[in-house]
């Protein structure tokens, strides 16, 4: 199947754009349109040929063919490198005294609207592969590389920025979408995964001190999102690079950065805004309650399922059981100068699919939270409403309509909070659906944005969330560990 388009059409052209020569031994894939998940042609083209310059944006060349030189299809868009490695180059030729036989095809204008379809094995090669996985009726976005970070791109909306520039939210939310992008590369002929869900155990991000430069005072823009000196965050487009670990079964580890990439999807520009971790465990959602997923027979399944991520996206350095220890230790607990309770109302803009807090909205939960707190907490969030960084445990589903109190901790010099929430009336440590650790701190941050530390990671454990709840019902002052010290909070 061919994509619809003009026939060729020969005509003799004297030289009026530069000329390039396909030097990748392999040839160069060629896609219909500049995007790099657009269609690809069924040939390459060859190595060897000459092509004539038609416009080049970023790394991606529109060319028109010249006759006599290769094969491959007469018109299209090529990347003109890969990573490193140069797959086109300029080519310092004279043309033939009567000009060059160009050839010239009609590219199609609507393929996203058409839904071509890509047959097997077009887009792999230098490119990496865009092939679904096993009963996936869905391809992954773009092209992925066997031992390289899953890739996914996102283009910013309105929804996700705030006058300092980019939400928190945003980029947390983002990397769910590269995460849900990821599914299609698995094998969704296993059945039984039907009924299985992977919610968080923890989630740590870190934002890095370029996010900064995309606030509204920054980036004067006006109506010129499009333009190509424009700076805004809207209409840019980020890239997301996930990395997998596999500590031991159920559960999986994940690392995503997110770059700012500009205006054109394809620029080579890579400014790292975020990083986040995660660690997830694989549950079977119809058993009540969900329980984790255990025995030969569901390790098998996971296996099967997540066999390309484990073999083409996936590291060991990742395979830590223990969160805490892929980050450094600062040898100095928690120690709070402030304590408020607060009671919050969890309404519907913070719930997902069902009705459960949807966990990237943290961030706005901690600003209503600081703001009921008032005072030294709600002095956190002015002029800049998201933390720097933050560490999210969730123990228990927290659901729409709940009501809830949340225990607030401060260390004000440190402008570091912990907030350990319950449903209204009951503090036991069984009953801890959520405890966060955000920091608000951005000076003195160094650029890659590395502010969480081993202790903050494990303060949201159980043990240091018993010492929270006990301090806050009042029952007991626990003695002070390496992460935490209550010693200088005033009942």
């Amino acid at each position: 199947l061919k994509h619809a388009s003009a026939p060729s059409v020969r005509a003799n052209i004297m030289a009026s754009g530069q000329i390039w020569e396909v030097v990748s031994s392999k040839g160069v894939v060629v896609r219909i349109a500049r995007e790099l998940h657009s269609p690809a042609e069924d040939d390459r083209l060859s190595a060897g040929s000459l092509v004539q310059e038609v416009e080049i944006v970023g790394d991606r060349l529109r060319y028109n063919r010249i006759a006599g030189t290769g094969y491959g299809p007469d018109s299209g868009w090529v990347s003109v490198r890969a990573g490193k490695a140069e797959l086109v180059v300029p080519a310092d030729i004279e043309p033939p005294s009567g000009g060059w036989k160009v050839l010239v095809k009609e590219l199609p204008t609507a393929w996203r609207r058409l839904a071509l379809p890509e047959l097997p094995g077009a887009g792999s090669g230098a490119e990496g592969t865009a092939e679904a996985g096993p009963g996936s009726a869905v391809r992954p976005q773009c092209p992925q590389q066997k031992g390289k970070p899953y890739i996914f791109y996102r283009q910013v909306n309105f929804v996700d920025t705030k006058p300092t520039g980019l939400r928190m939210s945003a980029c947390l939310a983002a990397m769910d979408d590269c995460r849900t992008d990821l599914f299609s590369i698995c094998d969704q002929t296993v059945q039984s995964f039907r009924k299985v869900t992977d919610p968080f155990v923890q989630v740590a991000i870190e934002l890095r001190p370029a996010i900064r430069q995309l606030g509204r005072s920054a980036t004067p823009d006006g109506l010129l999102y499009t333009h190509q000196d424009s700076k805004g965050v809207v209409l840019s487009w980020l890239r997301l690079e996930a990395q997998f670990g596999w500590p031991a079964f159920p559960l999986r580890n994940e690392e995503q950065t997110l770059f700012l990439v500009g205006k054109q999807q394809d620029s080579q520009q890579r400014v790292p805004l975020a990083t986040a971790r995660f660690a997830e465990c694989l549950v079977d959602d119809s058993q009540q309650p969900a329980s984790a997923l255990s025995g030969a027979g569901w390790e098998q399944d996971a296996e099967k399922f997540f066999a390309r991520v484990k073999s083409d996206h996936s590291t060991e350095e990742l395979a830590e059981r223990h969160l805490h220890k892929l980050y450094r230790e600062s040898n100095k607990p928690f120690a709070p100068t402030q304590f408020k309770q607060v009671s919050w109302l969890m309404s519907h803009s913070f719930g997902d699919l069902w009705s459960l807090l949807y966990h990237a909205k943290t961030p706005e939960l901690l600003w209503d939270v600081n703001m009921l707190a008032g005072g030294s907490f709600a002095a956190l969030v002015k002029g800049e409403p998201d933390p720097q960084a933050m560490v999210v445990n969730l123990p228990k589903k927290m659901e729409v309509g709940t009501v809830y109190d949340v225990f607030c901790f401060l260390d004000e010099e440190a402008k570091k909070a912990c907030y350990v929430l319950c449903p209204s009336g009951q503090a036991s440590p069984s009953d801890c659906v959520l405890a966060v650790v955000a920091g608000y701190s951005w000076s003195a941050l160094p650029a890659d944005g590395r502010s969480l530390t081993s202790e903050d990671i494990q303060l949201v454990d159980s043990v240091p969330r018993r010492s929270l709840l006990a301090f806050a019902s009042g029952s007991e002052t626990p003695k002070a560990s390496k992460v935490l010290d209550l010693s200088r909070l005033q009942r």
